[in-house]
């Protein structure tokens, strides 16, 4: 965790990506359980850490849990509270697919994919999309939509499970 960054910061790029990737069952559990409880906690958990001039309250937060039949997956949806930084996160989405196993290797099934809000002059719509990979990279992967809920589950499912072209 970077103490010199906001507790909005560190809660999505740190916290939740690695509590998803690392720990999937349980954050999927929890969330579906207690929601907003389940999430407010890790929000209070970061903030303990953090100086008080970095922190944020927990407010406007929604989440949905979308099943993707056709793809035997799950995509989990948070929209986070406003963001007040570049680099801060919008929105989050928590992708659960089947396992893949081959002998001796075993491929990784979940993703997580952010809407960071940045300048107007990397985007038009002030926002990117990016990856955040169970090793904890943050790697950016296109311009992203309006921070509208349903907007950015099509941009998921299209990054994710790219069309396919004739």
């Amino acid at each position: 965790m970077d103490k010199r960054k906001t507790q909005h910061y560190n809660y999505t790029r740190e916290a939740l990506p690695t509590l998803f990737h690392s720990q999937t069952s349980g954050f999927m559990t929890y969330l579906e359980r207690d929601g907003l409880k389940f999430l407010e906690f890790w929000w209070d958990h970061v903030g303990k850490r953090l100086d008080d001039s970095l922190l944020s309250r927990f407010k406007d937060v929604v989440y949905e849990i979308h099943e993707v039949p056709e793809k035997k997956s799950k995509v989990y949806l948070v929209k986070l509270p406003p963001v007040q930084n570049y680099g801060e996160i919008h929105m989050m989405a928590f992708i659960k697919m089947p396992d893949k196993r081959m002998p001796m290797v075993r491929w990784p099934s979940t993703r997580v994919v952010a809407l960071e809000h940045v300048e107007y002059k990397y985007s038009d719509t002030g926002t990117i999309l990016a990856e955040i990979t169970p090793r904890g990279r943050f790697v950016p992967v296109g311009k992203g939509p309006k921070p509208v809920l349903p907007a950015f589950y099509q941009a998921v499912l299209n990054y994710i499970w790219k069309p396919k072209r004739m």
